[in-house]
């Protein structure tokens, strides 16, 4: 019974740590807004061999750079160029990779993730690390309006329908 457990918990732990080269871990920019470089490494260790083979990455829909890595670690070139004359301040880069397993089996894998400028570096921009949050206020009129169920105002409280007044729903008999 305790090698079962220990190996649902082993399975678990491994799942939870599975990465690609696009975790903002694995990769780094440096570098101004107008050219920067991606350092793209190859993993092993405790982690399945991920080699990169091609990086490109695009502002909107412009292609702003592109390297074959040859499944090894490279650094790729990014020239941040608009054609209406600006630059870019969110870029795209996607990461075509090699897999391989320790059985083996190799795999080619892709992934994509986006960076922003903050105005001195570029930053990830991810779900699980979001640059920030506001919160939502609610804005609440009680002016004693009354509208139908369609939307339209009323001047009058009608008899015997539905009618809404300050966000509430009232029924006249």
């Amino acid at each position: 019974m305790k090698k079962i457990l220990l190996a649902v918990l082993v399975s678990l732990g491994l799942q939870t740590q599975a990465q690609t080269l696009c975790d903002s871990n694995m990769t780094y920019t440096m570098g101004s807004q107008y050219q920067l470089e991606i350092a793209i490494p190859v993993t092993g260790n405790s982690l399945p061999t991920m080699a990169p083979l091609y990086a490109v990455t695009y502002g909107g829909q412009t292609m702003l750079g592109q390297d074959s890595c040859f499944s090894g670690p490279c650094t790729h070139t990014v020239y941040n160029y608009n054609p209406n004359g600006t630059y870019y301040d969110t870029i795209t880069t996607c990461i075509s990779y090699t897999l391989t397993d320790s059985l083996g089996y190799v795999d080619t894998m892709n992934c994509c993730f986006n960076q922003v400028w903050n105005g001195t570096a570029w930053m990830m921009m991810n779900m699980g690390n979001p640059l920030a949050i506001n919160e939502l206020q609610l804005n609440t009129i009680n002016d004693g309006r009354m509208y139908d169920l369609l939307g339209r105002e009323l001047t009058e409280i009608p008899l015997g329908t539905m009618y809404i007044r300050n966000q509430k729903l009232y029924i006249t008999r």
